[in-house]
């Protein structure tokens, strides 16, 4: 008699983990420079030192950070919710739908 394990389980998961912590971790990267950016730019600012462009480049960043904070938590978000019922699948991607549309929105603002 054959014994069945999950060998190839157990390297999908550990996959799966290295690609959540690798998204996390770029983008909080991704999003403290974005956010690091438009804080120079705020406090020029501040100072009065005016740069035309200034405005433009923090609204880029903050759409950035925001990017990459979505890219940072869905990922691991996903992977919490697909062990999951059709219910908490369902409040992910409603979810995930609602921030896209935020972003979007403050896009067309900007």
């Amino acid at each position: 008699m054959s014994k069945k394990n999950g060998g190839n389980r157990s390297f999908e998961r550990r996959e799966r983990n290295d690609l959540a912590k690798t998204c996390a971790f770029w983008g909080i990267v991704l999003a403290g420079v974005a956010m690091f950016i438009g804080f120079v730019i705020s406090l020029l600012a501040l100072l009065e030192i005016t740069i035309g462009w200034a405005g433009t480049l923090r609204g880029i960043c903050s759409i950035v950070s925001m990017v990459a904070l979505l890219v940072a938590v869905a990922v691991p978000a996903y992977g919490y919710v697909r062990g999951r019922g059709k219910v908490w699948k369902a409040i992910y991607w409603v979810a995930l739908v609602l921030y896209v549309c935020g972003i979007i929105g403050i896009g067309f603002t900007l």
